[in-house]
């Protein structure tokens, strides 16, 4: 009896071998990405699971709208990812949430050194890192050469340039952009020598700079005859691909939304006259970030590491022209030769982290409503921005209340 017992737990480990050799760890992780940045990221996940490893990974699209949200709500009660792509300006609101896991104890020199600066710093918070950036992301000066045949480089060049591309009868403006979002007003205020937060993590955003930085936006708007009135995304993307916008400031991902065939170049966005100093827009760097319920934290690690290296970083730039985190992927020659890339990575010397505190999630109503009464309004810049100093900083004491 004995030895049919063993006889046959043999034959069942024998049958049972092949099945154990082929279990995987799934990971599963989350995007916001649509497009050709959705169809770069399926081609690295489906390089990546054909070399037929250990580890599998699965990704869920999620609308971007609801990203943050969902993922919020989901991480706690256990129905979330093992790891999501998203901006990093939300990381201190779940750090402090103990919604995702710090990196640091899987960061080597080697590693840190790997990413274009400041992308890794930008993901830091109350001394821990949190994911690896995948990319970063900032507004630079798109520009239609038979409008405007040179980019500009400084604000009053911009101006005069937008004038001459000017014609209000042909509804046909110099410059467009969402100026009433405070989103790319930051580009300017920031230039001003204006900022969100003191060093001390205060708001002061009722400063003199933030207001030289106001009344510049509002001279944009209404005393040069250079841009149309409320503007939306739509109304740029309209415009420009009407060939009826001069110059259009956005970001990486306005390059999707350009129609076949229209003529565009890309610069950075100029120096400020009045100051002589950069326009300085707000960085934001694409992170991979990892879920504080992970049950395989490691493996994940692991998966990080591949979504931000070099292979992956390549398809992502050629194929999803992503201005890629990946220092070494600007040396191949495709991603060389890419002159829209070439101007992002270069607006990064001269663009400034988003902030990522908790404090910032009570910054943009306040701000938004400021800036609609300036452009839209007839408030003048310095009693906006200290009306919206004054509600933020109610905010952020009931907040922390």
């Amino acid at each position: 009896m004995s030895k049919r017992l063993l006889t046959l737990f043999a034959g069942l480990a024998l049958l049972c071998a092949p099945a154990l050799a082929l279990a995987k760890t799934t990971i599963t992780v989350w995007h916001a990405y649509r497009g050709k940045e959705e169809a770069a990221l399926k081609k690295v996940v489906k390089a990546y699971n054909d070399k037929g490893g250990a580890l599998e990974i699965k990704l869920l699209g999620i609308p971007y709208d609801a990203f943050a949200d969902k993922i919020t709500a989901a991480i706690p009660r256990d129905k979330g990812p093992d790891l999501f792509i998203f901006a990093h300006d939300r990381i201190g609101d779940w750090a402090a949430r103990q919604v995702i896991e710090p990196v640091d104890f899987w960061l080597t020199d080697d590693i840190k050194k790997a990413y274009l600066s400041p992308t890794l710093d930008a993901l830091s918070y109350d001394d821990a890192v949190y994911g690896l950036p995948m990319a970063f992301k900032m507004v630079a000066l798109y520009y239609n050469p038979k409008l405007v045949p040179k980019a500009p480089t400084t604000t009053d060049e911009m101006i005069a340039a937008a004038k001459a591309a000017t014609d209000a009868g042909q509804k046909q403006f110099g410059l467009v952009y969402e100026n009433a979002n405070f989103y790319y007003q930051l580009a300017w205020m920031q230039g001003f020598g204006g900022k969100v937060f003191s060093k001390r993590g205060k708001p002061r955003l009722g400063s003199d700079e933030v207001i030289a930085s106001l009344d510049f936006a509002r001279a944009l708007a209404k005393d040069h005859g250079i841009m149309p009135e409320e503007i939306s995304a739509t109304l740029v993307t309209s415009l420009f691909n009407q060939g009826k916008a001069g110059m259009v400031i956005s970001g990486p991902w306005f390059m999707g939304e350009i129609a076949k065939g229209v003529d565009y170049k890309v610069a950075t966005l100029p120096t400020i006259s009045a100051n002589g100093k950069k326009a300085r827009p707000a960085l934001t760097a694409e992170a991979i970030i990892m879920s504080a319920k992970c049950p395989h934290k490691k493996e994940a690690f692991e998966v990080m590491q591949y979504l931000t290296g070099t292979e992956a970083g390549l398809v992502m730039a050629t194929e999803g022209r992503q201005p890629v985190a990946r220092a070494d992927v600007y040396d191949d020659p495709k991603v060389k030769g890419d002159s829209v890339l070439a101007v992002f990575r270069k607006q990064l010397a001269a663009a400034t982290p988003m902030p990522n505190s908790p404090a910032m999630l009570m910054v943009w109503s306040p701000m938004t409503t400021a800036m609609n009464k300036v452009i839209n309004g007839s408030t003048p810049p310095a009693d906006a921005a200290k009306e919206a100093q004054a509600e933020i900083k109610k905010l952020v004491k009931g907040a922390r209340r």
